[in-house]
């Protein structure tokens, strides 16, 4: 199948490599979960993801409909535990694998370095999307935030939720002995979210 033409750069999107992984991640997940998963996605989106190279722009519809369908198929608390996990192996990939050494050795790999440079993951990521913007607010306490989020992604719960379980990820890659990760969803009409964060220094 013939890649899909990029998208306008001014539209929210997001990088095709990203979609297949997910893809390739629960097609090793188990079932029934597996099954519901991809019993819900259609043929046509599965076809123009997995035949997009991995460099092109998607867009960003794609990605909250997985958010949507991992909720439905797998619930809350499995979809949760998929995002932790998938945060830290993507932290060992391309390109985050490079963002990830530059962070460390300009601002050390702890909690407090990783929002320092947390926007650039973003970034990596999703382009027309909004912006990550992380906030050291003291000793083991800090602040992300996502603002300049699409309709599209404030009017999605599970995509909103996410963020909760990928930072739990972060916690885990950066082997932190306790932490706690707070998602404030109350400004969502005005495109933002907001993750409190706290762990032990």
């Amino acid at each position: 199948m013939q890649s899909p033409p990029p998208s306008s750069p001014t539209t929210p999107s997001v990088r095709a490599r990203h979609l297949q992984r997910w893809l390739k991640n629960v097609a090793h997940e188990e079932d029934p979960w597996r099954g519901r998963f991809f019993a819900a996605l259609s043929s046509d989106v599965r076809e123009a993801i997995e035949g997009a190279m991995p460099e092109v722009w998607l867009p960003m519809a794609h990605h909250v409909l997985f958010a949507d369908l991992m909720a439905d198929a797998f619930g809350p608390a499995r979809a949760h535990d998929y995002y932790r996990r998938d945060f830290v192996a993507s932290l060992r990939r391309p390109p985050f694998a490079s963002l990830v050494k530059t962070g460390a050795r300009v601002l050390g790999i702890t909690p407090a370095g990783f929002l320092r440079w947390s926007g650039r993951v973003y970034q990596a990521v999703f382009r027309a999307a909004g912006t990550a913007e992380g906030e050291v607010l003291g000793p083991g306490h800090g602040r992300l935030s996502y603002v300049g989020l699409p309709p599209m992604c404030t009017a999605s719960d599970p995509w909103l939720d996410s963020a909760q379980g990928s930072l739990y990820g972060m916690y885990d890659f950066l082997g932190t002995r306790g932490g706690v990760v707070r998602l404030d969803k109350s400004r969502r009409a005005e495109g933002r979210l907001d993750l409190e964060l706290e762990w032990t220094p």
